[in-house]
């Protein structure tokens, strides 16, 4: 649902006292932390429509980019930075696409889709209504996820 079907109970989850992120609702089942950074988590999870598809979810309470403190948003941008390059090198992605909507869940959040020229959506953006999940083969969404956490692992190591 979004604030189109809603829009009082989208205004109630923009205030951190109601944010459902902020109150720690609980997540989707099979959703898997891959690190946890300074301002956010990277988390993934295996019913997508694009496999490789993460999110960056930000940990202070926040709906636009403009809510942010300068220390906060730079933070925030050099760990989508740090995600995209791990997941470009793990998928060997064409391209990682960038996606902050919060139609639904307004807690700001980044989407990170690897594009590639065989994937589902040629030439036009990603819809999830276009795919059926799951996306991943048994035992491939484990192997993302770990190797995951070693590119990340290994960019952190690359910045001390």
């Amino acid at each position: 649902m979004s604030f189109h079907q809603d829009f009082e109970e989208w205004e109630r989850f923009c205030r951190r006292e109601s944010c459902p992120v902020c109150q720690n609702w609980p997540e989707p089942e099979d959703h898997v932390t891959i690190q946890e950074f300074p301002t956010s988590w990277l988390i993934a999870h295996p019913r997508v429509c694009l496999r490789g598809t993460c999110c960056l979810l930000l940990k202070p309470h926040a709906v636009e980019l403009y809510d942010l403190a300068d220390p906060d948003l730079l933070t925030f941008m050099r760990e989508a930075q740090i995600c995209a390059r791990a997941l470009k090198g793990v998928t060997g992605a064409v391209k990682i696409n960038y996606e902050i909507h919060g139609n639904t869940v307004p807690h700001l959040h980044m989407h990170l889709f690897p594009r590639h020229r065989d994937d589902a959506f040629p030439g036009a953006p990603i819809d999830f209504r276009q795919v059926t999940p799951p996306v991943y083969r048994e035992g491939e969404f484990a192997a993302f996820v770990t190797a995951m956490r070693a590119a990340v692992s290994g960019l952190l190591a690359e910045r001390r």
